[in-house]
């Protein structure tokens, strides 16, 4: 069997993938029809629990929005992060120094986003 896909011409191999990745698909979105209650309208709730109504009207809150935004900036950063503590023992001490400024430019970011108010939810004071 490994002979067998070793011996595979590169573009047959792309088009077995795309041909496997098709047929996950629709298999996946087979089943998830088949399973679908036939009288739900829509999709329902979705995520925040609240029943899908009317449109929105008037002024939403942005900064939930913002805070979500922020967070998954320095998830991508922990993640990078987390590459390079696998591989920390090879880089040695240039490799510690660059992690050491990757790490203060994301304290100094995160800090100037709270001291100028970005990861605050509750509405302004009004004097």
């Amino acid at each position: 069997m490994l002979d067998l896909v070793q011996s595979l011409d590169p573009r047959a191999a792309l088009a077995l993938h795309v041909l496997l990745v098709i047929a996950t698909v629709a298999a996946i979105l087979l089943v998830a029809g088949a399973l679908r209650e036939p009288s739900r309208d829509g999709f329902g709730t979705y995520e925040s629990g609240a029943p899908s109504g009317q449109p929105l009207r008037g002024h939403l809150a942005a900064q939930y929005f913002l805070i979500a935004v922020f967070f998954m900036i320095f998830d991508v950063e922990v993640a990078i992060l987390f590459a390079w503590a696998l591989t920390a023992l090879e880089l040695d001490v240039p490799g510690m120094v660059a992690a050491t400024v990757f790490i203060l430019v994301l304290l100094a970011a995160l800090g100037y986003l709270w001291m100028d108010g970005a990861l605050e939810t509750a509405p302004e004071k009004r004097s």
